[in-house]
């Protein structure tokens, strides 16, 4: 059986500034299904032409001129939708974009300093740790709703960090990963409705029809995850002390001078050493930027 997993995010402004990072697992046949009749629902009067719930929540773009009553009516024939295609798992990975900005960012180069390479990296293990311990053997897809910029950025080190994984969770990651346009993956468009859900309800939405739907929309094997203070603390020392060269790569034409020679080392086919503990990843973008350095391609 093939398995797809779909990924989008949901960012807070209050409080600790959550990323929430929520995906869907199911088999490529039953998300075949899932497209033709999303796909109908929307068309159903009234149309609207794709699901973004923050057009939904602001009543704006396709939601422009609708009343609550009626964009609720929509989200919950969506969300039905979503039901009689019950994924088999749900995920969702959170992380405090404060206390990021605070611990990591200051201590890293410019295209690392999103807590999305974070939290992308995070979310693809949580996955295949999952469903290893289930006994699937088949290799998931992984597919992200593009973020200009950041997908270049995460992808750069994603398969080094992959090779850091136990070997059995490894084999379940079908790299590269990929990242799709809503608009044409509409898988993504039902993650979108259960990132923004899930955001709100821990953010403590006293809205019960947005409380009760976040519920609904999660899978009967639901995994949450939150990537901890100590994490970032532990990363941010990391970075400081073993990747100095990461904090001198702050402007955008220095961090992309760094991409060009870490995928020239890629496509020659470098591969830095590896090992269980995930500091070795770090460790990796150091040795591919000496590697380099030393052939006098800085």
């Amino acid at each position: 059986m093939d398995l797809s997993a779909y990924f989008d995010d949901s960012s807070s402004d209050t409080g600790e500034r959550d990323l929430v990072f929520a995906g869907l697992v199911n088999s490529d046949e039953a998300w075949r299904q899932f497209a033709v009749a999303w796909r109908a629902a929307l068309a159903k009067a009234p149309t609207i032409t794709h699901l973004k719930m923050s057009e939904a929540n602001a009543l704006r773009g396709q939601f422009a001129s609708w009343t609550r009553d009626a964009r609720d009516q929509k989200l919950q024939i969506l969300a039905e939708v979503l039901d009689r295609f019950r994924p088999r798992w749900t995920f969702d990975v959170s992380i405090s974009r404060a206390q990021y900005a605070s611990h990591v960012a200051p201590a890293t180069a410019r295209g690392l300093s999103t807590p999305h390479f974070a939290a992308t990296f995070g979310a693809v293990s949580i996955v295949a740790r999952c469903l290893a311990s289930e006994g699937i053997t088949a290799p998931v897809r992984f597919v992200f709703d593009v973020q200009e910029g950041v997908d270049k950025d995460v992808t750069l080190f994603f398969d080094y960090m992959v090779e850091n994984l136990d070997p059995v969770s490894r084999k379940l990651i079908n790299i590269p990963i990929g990242y799709g346009d809503e608009m044409q993956d509409l898988p993504l468009q039902a993650a979108d409705m259960l990132a923004w859900h899930i955001r709100r309800q821990r953010q403590g939405d006293k809205d019960l029809t947005v409380t009760r739907r976040a519920k609904f929309l999660r899978s009967n094997r639901h995994i949450e995850a939150r990537v901890p203070l100590d994490m970032l603390i532990r990363w941010s020392a990391i970075f400081s002390q073993v990747l100095p060269i990461l904090q001198t790569l702050k402007s955008k034409g220095k961090w992309q001078r760094f991409r060009a020679i870490v995928d020239q080392a890629k496509s020659a086919g470098f591969r830095p050493p590896h090992g269980e503990d995930p500091s070795d990843t770090l460790t990796n973008i150091r040795a591919a930027w000496d590697e380099f350095e030393n052939k006098g391609m800085r």
